[in-house]
């Protein structure tokens, strides 16, 4: 996905929440890789839903594609990857 390209698009909500990634398709779902907090971390990925919804961001004059998390949330009561229980 991202690579040397520009980056245009950002994940809104989700274990990649503000993760800034490039995109070359207009519609659907893709999968974005989930950073690892340490190198000993087993590597995930995300399902991510390509809308229309445009964010713009003073680091660039061209608004961003939004990217809504599409996986669902984790059942209430377990705890997530922050260690609390939600």
């Amino acid at each position: 996905m991202s690579g040397d390209r520009p980056r245009n698009a950002i994940c809104l909500g989700g274990p990649c929440h503000g993760m800034l990634t490039h995109i070359d398709q207009d519609i659907g779902t893709l999968t974005v890789p989930v950073p690892r907090r340490s190198p000993e971390e087993p590597g995930g990925v995300a399902r991510y839903r390509i809308t229309r919804e445009r964010v713009h961001h003073p680091c660039r004059t061209e608004p961003f594609i939004a990217l809504h998390w599409a996986d669902p949330p984790e059942p209430v009561g377990l705890p997530c990857h922050c260690g609390l229980r939600h």
